[in-house]
């Protein structure tokens, strides 16, 4: 059986983009909805600002992560980490990106994370 090769793959960030956008939350939101005190809510908010803003595969996403996501938006972990997992494999076919000022809520810390 030949191997299915997709046309174009899409980063997580891409998704999680379109998914806030269309429910008007920010990172912040995000975060917050994941659960835990508020020293957990600062690691999850700087974990999901650098799912948004480095696309680079060195980027490694962790357990806590891919179930925080799958909680706040209600689907099963294995989701976010097939996104994930087809964008590392098919580098050539990656869709670019660039998240939106507006998901980093009032005042953006995207500046923080960019990596060039």
């Amino acid at each position: 059986m030949e191997e299915c090769i997709p046309a174009q793959v899409f980063c997580l960030a891409e998704l999680l983009s379109d998914e806030l956008i269309a429910r008007g939350w920010t990172t912040d939101d995000v975060a917050a909805r994941m659960g835990g005190n508020e020293d957990q809510f600062i690691k999850d908010l700087l974990a999901v600002n650098l799912i948004m803003c480095v696309h680079k595969d060195k980027l490694l996403i962790g357990d806590r992560l891919f179930d925080g996501l799958a909680k706040v938006f209600d689907v099963d972990p294995m989701f976010f980490r097939n996104i994930d997992a087809g964008w590392r494999q098919y580098p050539d076919r990656r869709s670019p990106f660039e998240p939106p000022e507006s998901i980093f809520g009032p005042i953006s810390r995207r500046a923080l994370f960019h990596v060039v």
